[in-house]
């Protein structure tokens, strides 16, 4: 029998574990009983290397077990474990205080019956998790990072270095606030206003409106928008993911003729379109790609 090499073991498990989401990866290694170490560093390059190098063979030889039975590289992945930077997803970090916990969660909520994947980390993070490691990671994954505004976010520590990472990182910044913008840096950044009667779905849509505008975004959020509305079977939300995904597309103006006929395809064998809007899908979806037609010139 073959000797174990304590460093390729951890190599190898390194390989595995980029495919896998932060959180489970940190919860197989509370599993298998691996030490702490200091919360510092990319996830991948220094925190799970140094927490990999401080576990004794034991606890190296069970993760190592659980990685090769289901997990190994080639192997398929389920989406609740799926890696974080999968190239068919659009994430979108949400930094909030403490006190707008609830809109951080609506906002949420609505852009995810779009397909965006957000995180908020109020929501998101379990209790037994590493949190600075989760919000670094995040951080590093992220397409475009949206900060709810208010005078307890501008002076927050963490908020303003939410925001400070994704400028500092090139990333899109959209700030979602009251009429009267703050003073500094803040105010000057692409602004969503916040009216007294705007509901959650508004500013959704509001933001996707703005990361349109961005020519490399702009694409993929249409291409990620197309892919639910077409492919959504469920009964659950339909008429919320339908009809969210039919708005957002009207602010497009990157489909292509491929995607269209995707789009009326739907409309005639897609049963929960047959029924969104009291029967009116169908309709409302061929209007939707007459009015995409004259915009884009693809007709």
């Amino acid at each position: 029998m073959d000797a174990f090499d304590k460093q390729q073991t951890i190599n190898d498990m390194k390989l595995t574990m980029r495919r896998l989401r932060i959180s489970y990866s940190l919860e197989l290694m509370d599993k298998c009983g691996l030490p702490q170490v200091p919360k510092v560093g990319k996830f991948h390059d220094i925190y799970l290397q140094g927490r990999l190098e401080a576990a004794n063979l034991h606890q190296l030889a069970a993760l190592s077990a659980i990685l090769k039975a289901k997990y190994d590289h080639g192997s398929a992945l389920s989406e609740k474990y799926a890696l974080l930077n999968d190239k068919d997803q659009f994430r979108v970090f949400i930094s909030h205080s403490c006190e707008q916990a609830n809109e951080a969660q609506e906002l949420k909520e609505q852009l995810e019956y779009g397909g965006i994947d957000c995180f908020v980390a109020s929501d998101d993070i379990a209790t037994a998790s590493e949190w600075l490691v989760e919000i670094v990671t995040q951080l590093e994954h992220m397409d475009a990072l949206i900060t709810l505004v208010t005078d307890q976010s501008v002076q927050s520590a963490t908020c303003n270095q939410e925001v400070g990472f994704a400028l500092g990182a090139g990333k899109p910044v959209l700030s979602v606030m009251d009429q009267v913008p703050p003073k500094g840096l803040i105010g000057s950044l692409q602004a969503i206003e916040r009216k007294e009667e705007s509901m959650p779905k508004d500013v959704a849509l509001e933001v996707i409106g703005a990361l349109m505008k961005y020519p490399v975004m702009g694409p993929q959020l249409t291409s990620l928008l197309v892919h639910k509305l077409v492919g959504y079977d469920e009964p659950d939300n339909s008429f919320k993911v339908i009809g969210f995904c039919r708005k957002a597309l009207q602010q497009s103006s990157h489909l292509m003729a491929g995607q269209i006929y995707e789009l009326r395809k739907a409309a005639r064998e897609n049963a929960e379109i047959a029924r969104f809007a009291s029967g009116r899908g169908p309709e409302l979806i061929e209007t939707l790609c007459q009015e995409l037609e004259a915009k884009t010139g693809t007709a």
